[in-house]
């Protein structure tokens, strides 16, 4: 699982890094996603690439949030199919300037809070990734907001909520992706 994790986290990074940019944690404790769709369009995006053996198709879901003001990235949380394995996974890609070893946490409107290791880093921010159980899976679909929780460098808690409006129809799409 490792392995495969760590893999999907290079193939994440090396196809995004082009897409993503640098923020501090700075710009995330006073971040406000950036207002670029019409308030009733689903923030969640589906994006589909050939495998490595260019026959079938890998596909992820994904909403990016910036800092209103310049545009930075401050976080993404990308949802794809395992490898070798099935079900799905979550992925997010935070910014810089984290107490790392706080991990970071995830949060269904005001359900359960869990807390999962941040995995690596890399000069494009920090990254941990986390199996969805179909519980978490179908709390997503019917949730509002998903609440990700990090701490700065400085021990300061910081709270990032992500939409889930649409969530359930982009997953849908996944699913009946092949």
């Amino acid at each position: 699982m490792k392995c495969n994790v760590t893999e999907w986290w290079r193939r994440l990074v090396v196809g995004l890094g082009a897409v993503l940019f640098l923020t501090g944690l700075a710009m995330a404790e006073d971040a406000k996603p950036a207002e670029t769709k019409p308030a009733d369009a689903n923030p969640w995006v589906v994006n589909c690439s050939s495998g490595s053996s260019g026959t079938e198709l890998q596909c992820q879901v994904s909403q990016n949030l910036t800092e209103a003001k310049t545009g930075q990235r401050v976080l993404t949380v990308t949802v794809r199919r395992q490898q070798g394995a099935q079900g799905f996974a979550m992925l997010l890609a935070l910014p810089h300037g984290l107490f790392l070893p706080s991990g970071t946490s995830y949060q269904i409107d005001g359900g359960k809070k869990t807390t999962i290791a941040i995995q690596t880093s890399d000069q494009n921010g920090a990254y941990a990734a986390t199996p969805l159980a179909p519980d978490l899976l179908k709390a997503m679909r019917s949730g509002t907001t998903l609440n990700i929780g990090m701490e700065s460098v400085t021990r300061k808690p910081v709270t990032i909520p992500v939409s889930l409006k649409g969530f359930g129809a982009t997953i849908d799409k996944l699913e009946a992706t092949k």
